[in-house]
């Protein structure tokens, strides 16, 4: 009697309607007896079918199914395996690039007849369709994470996102203020509501999302200064508008305020307090938001952005995007001969190398100091060195009963007119600490 045949050992057959049939035993697998089943015209077809899936049984790798498409996979993907995984906002973002840019050139084909090239002609697809090269990079990363899955959960042999040829990045300078053009901006956003948010994105170089995501907590005095913690940001995704975590560590920082700061913040706690007053039972800052609307709840993180534009194209200087004020504050700093580690610090960026990168190109001052060091060291010339005393920050932000001690009658034309803020037209829930 023959004995039972091992994992990997399969046996072939005839079926009635004359089509030849193979199927190769993978074991148990969930508790489950498993096998691999192939079909061909011949005997002969079935038995280079069932050799080819030899070596690719051997690693441990269990075949995909022949039916199961590019499309049909990434949908599992996207819909069981990453959520929980990453925040709502980075979900949103992976279908959207799966769905607008990955499935229209590859959703059709079948998960394991995908090639490096087939991803290589996906890149040309959007290139020619005049995609930027930020966008077909996002494709290509977004297909090589999904894909990447499919080999940890062994259905994949290889990676055909990872081993096509990469995007190529173009080093565009960002446009940032000069010192000049920063002081219109002032001089633009000065007396309004949200003065302090929009000079604070300015001065500290902060995020859209994390100037809104700002508490009264995160304001610490701090021996003879005020520090701001950033730890959390403003985000708008299908869970509405609520405050989340930053992500990594990097991002989460301290930043020193200098006392113009702090006196503008003193008057945004007086001005809210005189809001929350007038507003009465109308007022709602669950998270004791230092920027919110006139009636306490949360700004949205778009219309807030979108008001910058519009006020630098009053003030004559043309259409700014709120994430050049972010830039123009690096390469403020950096004019100013700030260390490159303190700005990438200042910025929340992952590594000083994302600093350089972006920003390498406005330091031709500490080049030069460079090539003036060496010259000292190799010819003996002398060095003045030039010292600049330091002032330490004594301002301590004003106390939460500022309002109490504040002159001026508390009138609505003080806390502006509730429903013309930036933003609060879709505003639908209430901010929560999700």
């Amino acid at each position: 009697m023959a004995g039972r045949r091992g994992k990997g050992e399969g046996s072939i057959y005839k079926r009635d309607d004359g089509v030849w049939v193979g199927a190769i035993d993978l074991g148990w697998v969930g508790g489950k007896r498993s096998r691999k089943v192939v079909n061909g015209r011949t005997r002969g077809d079935v038995v280079k079918k069932m050799m080819a899936l030899q070596p690719v049984i051997a690693q441990g790798i269990s075949p995909v199914s022949e039916r199961l498409t590019v499309e049909a996979y990434l949908e599992q993907w996207l819909t069981t395996r990453i959520p929980g995984t990453i925040t709502v906002r980075t979900e949103m973002l992976y279908a959207h690039v799966v769905r607008a840019y990955i499935n229209p050139s590859l959703g059709k084909i079948r998960l394991a007849k995908l090639t490096p090239s087939d991803v290589a002609r996906m890149l040309q697809d959007l290139e020619a369709k005049n995609y930027s090269p930020s966008t077909r990079r996002m494709a290509r990363a977004t297909l090589r994470r999904a894909l990447r899955m499919a080999e940890q959960d062994g259905i994949l042999a290889r990676n055909s996102a990872a081993i096509a040829e990469g995007v190529k990045m173009d080093q565009r300078e960002g446009r940032s203020f000069t010192s000049e053009q920063a002081k219109v901006f002032l001089t633009a956003v000065k007396d309004h509501r949200l003065e302090a948010a929009y000079v604070l994105t300015l001065a500290l170089g902060l995020r859209r999302g994390e100037v809104l995501g700002l508490t009264w907590d995160d304001v610490e005095a701090c021996e003879d200064t005020v520090v701001l913690n950033i730890r959390r940001q403003l985000v708008d995704d299908r869970d509405g508008i609520h405050l989340s975590d930053l992500k990594t560590v990097g991002s989460r920082r301290r930043l020193h305020l200098s006392p113009p700061l702090m006196e503008l913040l003193e008057q945004r706690r007086v001005r809210q307090q005189a809001e929350e007053l007038i507003r009465g039972p109308r007022w709602n800052n669950a998270n004791d938001l230092i920027f919110t609307t006139s009636v306490g709840t949360p700004l949205n993180p778009d219309g807030f952005g979108k008001s910058v534009p519009k006020f630098c194209k009053e003030a004559g200087l043309g259409h700014w995007s709120i994430h050049e004020l972010r830039h123009s504050c690096a390469s403020l700093l950096i004019a100013q001969e700030v260390p490159l580690e303190v700005v990438a610090e200042q910025l929340g960026h992952a590594s000083i190398r994302v600093t350089k990168d972006v920003y390498g190109h406005l330091m031709p001052s500490s080049r030069a100091k460079a090539a003036e060091a060496m010259r000292t060291v190799l010819f003996e010339d002398d060095v003045r060195a030039n010292t600049q005393p330091s002032n330490g920050l004594a301002t301590k932000l004003a106390t939460n009963d500022v309002a109490n001690s504040y002159s001026e009658p508390l009138t609505r034309d003080l806390v502006g007119r509730p429903g013309l803020d930036p933003g609060t037209l879709r505003l639908k829930v209430s901010c929560s600490s999700r």
